[in-house]
């Protein structure tokens, strides 16, 4: 396949590499494609109370598989006033904070190149922390080789890596101008986890002044009824489900 043949030579450009690890497919496969292709590397995530259930567990159990050393990072992102009070600038001072973070314990760690999972898919429309990559010098090796979500998916197959469905940050499920508070995320990430057991596909639970909105596969609205009374009980004062599932775009979704 061409374009992985283009991907170990754009990693190999890279060497020696420091990985922000998400935990989400994406950055995972160019974690195993590291690995496939030789190159010295180090995996960093960054704990900041955002990350869905789940994503940093993946993460760190993926690279002691692959045997690549992984770095967490904690880092209190609510402190951070667009942040906190979810201004329309949120996602790139955030994208930001995160990998300059990234960056410092790379430097710390002796990597002087920092790379991550953007793909040729990514729309910097309806991905403002795209900008910040680019100011900070981070490089994409999927953009680079002309790898999509499709290609990136493909490979995960071939180096055993877990596909997931599709995630994000949780502060994109509170509406722009909504505070963010540590409450909502958690009520959020509890949500969703409970019924990610009972259903699969990408899951989205929108909170706006304590009310949930479920957007999931309408295939799955029946048992998607079954356990709204189980969303509520987590403490919200109503819940609802978007009938028409689904829909990607962040916090832009809000305003669809």
């Amino acid at each position: 396949m061409a374009r992985v043949s283009r991907l170990d030579a754009v990693l190999e450009s890279c060497a020696p590499v420091a990985i922000a690890l998400s935990g989400g497919t994406d950055s995972s496969v160019l974690m195993a494609g590291a690995r496939r292709c030789g190159v010295r590397a180090i995996a960093i995530s960054v704990d900041t109370g955002l990350t869905p259930p789940g994503e940093l567990a993946a993460a760190r159990e993926l690279a002691d598989r692959l045997g690549i050393p992984h770095v967490t990072i904690p880092l209190d992102l609510l402190v951070t006033p667009a942040i906190r009070e979810n201004r329309p600038d949120r996602c790139y001072v955030c994208k930001r904070a995160m990998m300059e973070a990234i960056i410092r314990e790379a430097g710390r760690q002796g990597f002087r190149t920092v790379i991550d999972g953007t793909h040729a898919d990514d729309r910097p429309v309806a991905r403002p922390g795209i900008q910040a990559l680019r100011e900070l010098g981070i490089r994409s090796p999927f953009v680079e080789c002309g790898m999509g979500k499709a290609d990136i998916e493909s490979l995960a197959i071939d180096l055993g890596v877990a596909v997931r469905p599709s995630s994000a940050c949780l502060a994109t499920r509170i509406p722009t101008g909504e505070a963010v508070t540590r409450e909502c995320l958690a009520l959020v990430g509890a949500a969703e986890a409970l019924i990610a057991r009972e259903i699969p596909g990408t899951i989205r639970v929108r909170c706006s002044g304590g009310r949930a909105t479920i957007e999931a596969d309408p295939a799955y609205h029946g048992k998607l009824e079954q356990l709204v009374d189980a969303v509520k009980d987590l403490g919200f004062s109503e819940v609802a489900i978007t009938r028409g599932g689904y829909r990607e775009g962040g916090v832009d979704s809000w305003v669809r």
